[in-house]
């Protein structure tokens, strides 16, 4: 399979390609320093895409200008995490299928979690074309895209592991995602932080 149907195939029908991907043999050295690359890569791009908006939208929403600012100012740090989210991903892939009797490794799951993020170069390339036309036609993309992550992201974890039904694995993906989401406001809130005063937002 060419890269560029491979690329197509990733995007259109991800069950395909990734069929390919997580079943291919690298070793660990090179796959670490592919999600690196993608990293950075995404990065950049995410930072040119949040320098459009905040442009765009400068002094309009309070909300986003903490999160802008730091995307702005300390790329690098944006990188590392863009890098622990990758890995930190993969860790619940493996681990949280091996919960329901998956066999996957966890080296095979990161090698389908970094090829999404590599596809995931050119999805925000177009992001960030389209946001120079149309804001709002790119927030559509934007939740059509987040709707194909979450799918290729199930995918993976039913090629590594195995599992038969890519919808019953999206749902408990969604389940379980808003339940880490909901443990982490929990514990931001135990710390005592609260973020929409930080955002500067008054009631």
């Amino acid at each position: 399979m060419t890269p560029t149907k491979l690329l197509l195939r990733s995007i259109f029908s991800p069950k395909v390609a990734l069929s390919y991907v997580v079943n291919e043999k690298f070793e660990w050295r090179t796959i670490a320093e592919a999600a690196i690359f993608v990293s950075v890569i995404n990065t950049l791009l995410t930072h040119f895409f949040n320098l459009a908006i905040y442009s765009k939208n400068h002094g309009t929403d309070n909300l986003l200008i903490p999160y802008i600012d730091l995307v702005l100012n300390k790329p690098l740090l944006l990188s590392i995490v863009e890098l622990t989210k990758i890995f930190f991903i993969t860790s619940i892939l493996t681990y949280g299928g091996r919960l329901f009797s998956g066999s996957g490794s966890f080296l095979n799951t990161l090698q389908g979690v970094v090829w999404i993020h590599f596809v995931l170069i050119f999805v925000n390339a177009v992001l960030f074309l389209t946001i120079q036309l149309s804001v709002p036609l790119a927030g559509y993309l934007i939740i059509l895209t987040n709707f194909w992550i979450m799918w290729a992201l199930a995918e993976c974890a039913v090629r590594v592991h195995g599992f038969k039904s890519t919808f019953v694995v999206f749902i408990v993906g969604i389940l379980l995602f808003m339940l880490i989401v909901a443990l982490f406001i929990q514990f931001v809130d135990a710390l005592g932080v609260n973020l929409l005063e930080r955002a500067g937002l008054s009631a």
